[in-house]
């Protein structure tokens, strides 16, 4: 279990890199700055790059995107909380808004603004984003995980990618059996890892269970989730052993290898193939993943600016975050990441991209049940920590593992319990 304490120590450790932008001749008077992950799409980064030299050249001022790896931007978001120091414009995910709200800025003028030319927001906005009334993260962007899938290794099964988007769980057991047996498995990270996190919340979800009800009462003691759990234990069998051990980029490379035939993720592996060239892109398909007894869901990451109370740029910070929210911002932003990622507002996600590449016709407009690990429970501290502490992924591979599935599921129990009732 990671704790905050362990997140600010490993602050200190952090890689990444940054860029600056400004005028060359003359000392700006102002540095507006911004913390936000490396990009699974490489082609992304440059085109955020582009545009923040845009803003800036306009405004007069530098400005400097400092890029981090996913895994390490929760332990430098704490940080600067603790120390009220750091970047104008921070990236929020998931809960971070409501975690940290006492050291944000409400963003309410620049939501509404956005809402009124460019709405409504997606409801799933207004959950990670709007928190005891207020606005303190502005969505920006999200990125669901969907099947990603061989077709090659699925035709060698006599079966086409359509007949596979069509199973449920259990007949998906049968399929990842077969797929096992030819040597081209499936996989889903079962690890302390973003990853895991979406590609486990859908399964438990399906099967009925879930962390917490809508008051954040803790329910995760259910029989439903003891069925979620069992059926994870029958389908680890036809996995990777190191599956247990995963980070978020394994399924990539399990994917890109020509091993593996299917595992959740956005469409990055398939950005990767395609911008490669290699010769796997033709087979890399997007499948919504199977449904359970009580429908189909997808887990999406999401992820808002935020904009400290401690910045001393305010006004520059929030007029970088309407510039990169414009119409023809935001159509850039999703060509640059090749799908990857999905506005939060209702008209953007009407562009034509996802429709002018067949392997992203199940990307968007998302038709099953969307949520983010915490739902349907409310916003708030903790909501983010068992996100980011991987709880439910550890109570999985704790039974995979050896430890009974009620011993585990009470585990789970109690860890959520001692952070939603901090």
């Amino acid at each position: 279990m990671i704790t905050r304490r362990q997140l600010l120590k490993a602050a200190g450790t952090l890689l990444g890199y940054s860029f600056l932008v400004g005028p060359a001749k003359a000392q700006p008077r102002r540095t507006v700055t911004m913390l936000h992950q490396s990009h699974f799409v490489p082609t992304f980064n440059p085109e955020l790059e582009r545009q923040v030299t845009a803003w800036a050249a306009q405004r007069g001022v530098a400005a400097r995107i400092d890029f981090l790896a996913s895994r390490d931007i929760p332990a430098r978001i704490a940080a600067e909380a603790e120390s009220k120091s750091g970047h104008d414009i921070v990236q929020l995910r998931a809960f971070d808004a409501a975690l940290y709200r006492r050291s944000l800025i409400p963003l309410d003028d620049v939501a509404t603004a956005l809402e009124r030319e460019h709405g409504p927001w997606l409801p799933i906005a207004r959950y990670v984003g709007f928190v005891d009334g207020r606005w303190y993260g502005v969505p920006w962007y999200h990125w669901s995980a969907l099947a990603v899938v061989n077709r090659g290794h699925l035709a060698r099964l006599g079966m086409t990618v359509d007949a596979v988007a069509e199973l449920d769980w259990n007949g998906f057991l049968a399929v990842a059996e077969r797929l096992h047996r030819q040597g081209t498995p499936v996989g889903i990270a079962i690890s302390q890892t973003f990853d895991s996190n979406d590609g486990l919340y859908p399964i438990l979800w399906a099967f009925g269970g879930r962390t917490v009800n809508e008051k954040g009462e803790v329910v995760i003691n259910s029989d439903e989730t003891a069925a979620a759990v069992e059926y994870v234990k029958r389908l680890f069998r036809f996995m990777p052993r190191d599956v247990l051990g995963w980070d978020d980029a394994a399924n990539n490379r399990f994917l890109l290898s020509g091993v593996g035939a299917w595992t959740p993720n956005p469409p990055s592996i398939w950005a990767v193939a395609k911008l490669q060239n290699l010769p796997i892109a033709d087979q890399i398909d997007h499948l919504p993943l199977p449904r359970g007894p009580r429908g189909r869901f997808r887990s999406t990451s999401t992820l808002s600016l935020g904009v400290w109370n401690f910045s001393a740029n305010v006004d520059l910070a929030k007029d970088l975050i309407r510039y990169l929210l414009r119409p023809e911002n935001v159509a850039r932003q999703v060509e640059a990441s090749m799908g990857y990622n999905q506005p939060f507002l209702q008209r953007y996600t009407q562009l034509d991209y996802w429709r002018r590449e067949r392997a992203l016709r199940h990307y968007e407009p998302v038709r099953e049940t969307l949520a983010v690990p915490g739902w349907p429970g409310p916003a708030g501290e903790g909501a983010q920590l068992a996100y980011v502490e991987f709880i439910v992924p550890q109570m999985f591979a704790r039974a995979i593992t050896g430890t009974p599935t009620s011993e585990a599921i009470r585990w789970a129990e109690q860890e959520l319990k001692a952070r939603y009732q901090r």
